[in-house]
């Protein structure tokens, strides 16, 4: 016994090494990308690695900002960054408005109303939640080209907001669930309609759910690539995050690539402030899940 308690003892510190080791391993590999797209952004001479910079400056954010043209390969056309920007927030700001105005009217009548097929209406719902969103994308492309909503960026947000509106009507679901029934009764005795104790009495106390609804569709709508890049052919109507790519892509027969790596790495840092900023202004109501979440518990 004496023996195997040395040979613990000795034992324990090589494997506390190891979990260091293999943390700062997890650790290097996540935060190089991330140094590397920070230090190019800033860069006066950027280059395809990590380096130290030879001199600060902002002018690759001017660059995007200003709607200077760039080039993305010898024979490549010129691309307008400015323009993904402003695709990216029309498609999630889009996404984010239909999510909440279906999700509230859908979850409310599923928490409040009583009708034959509901429980099968409702496991529909969730099912169609996990289906993958590929199985389902050549009908999809089908329906949206005979409406017209090819080459359209309100399309591309119907399309994603039908992807992530099962889930976020769950989510609603539930804190409609939470509320009694006697607040609206109240305000139905007080003189309120049906409608008016909704806005009145309802919303303002699903507060939290609506803005876990609002991060997470807009999250959805920023970073969509596989829709839009199924239904956007013309450059100019591309988001953020297929202009990106498109620019590390050169034409078939075309020797050798350039990428001007400024303002692409800008770019890329301007598109992850709208996530953060969204998530600074709501992580007060985030906060609130999770403290009603202990409290139930």
């Amino acid at each position: 016994m004496a023996m195997s308690g040395i040979l613990k003892k000795i034992g324990e510190p090589s494997y506390t090494l190891l979990e260091y080791v293999v943390l700062i391993t997890l650790m290097m590999y996540v935060l190089t990308p991330l140094l590397w797209l920070l230090e190019t952004s800033v860069n006066t001479d950027p280059v395809p690695y990590l380096s130290i910079p030879k001199g600060i400056t902002i002018d690759h954010f001017i660059a995007v900002l200003t709607n200077r043209p760039i080039t993305g390969g010898y024979a490549a056309h010129p691309v307008y960054m400015t323009r993904w920007i402003v695709n990216s927030l029309i498609i999630s700001g889009t996404t984010m408005i239909i999510v909440i105005i279906l999700a509230v009217l859908a979850s409310y009548s599923l928490s409040r109303l009583r009708f034959r097929g509901k429980n099968l209406l409702m496991t529909l719902i969730l099912l169609s939640g996990f289906m993958p969103r590929m199985a389902m994308i050549l009908p999809l492309f089908q329906l949206c080209r005979t409406l017209g909503l090819v080459d359209n960026l309100i399309g591309v947000a119907i399309v994603v907001a039908s992807g992530t509106l099962p889930t976020q009507i769950w989510i609603l679901k539930g804190f409609f669930d939470q509320l009694p029934r006697d607040l609206e009764e109240q305000a139905w005795i007080c003189g309120c309609d049906r409608v008016s104790a909704v806005f009145r009495i309802i919303l303002p106390n699903v507060g939290p759910g609506l803005a876990v609804v609002a991060f997470m569709s807009f999250l959805s709508g920023w970073g969509a690539f596989t829709i839009p890049l199924i239904l956007i052919r013309r450059e100019y109507l591309f988001p953020i995050s297929l202009g990106i790519a498109s620019v590390f892509i050169h034409n078939p027969g075309e020797i050798g690539l350039v990428v001007d790596y400024g303002p692409t790495c800008a770019l890329a840092v301007l598109y992850a402030i709208p996530s953060i900023a969204l998530y600074i202004l709501l992580r007060e109501r985030l906060m609130e899940i999770r403290l009603a979440r202990l409290e139930v518990r």
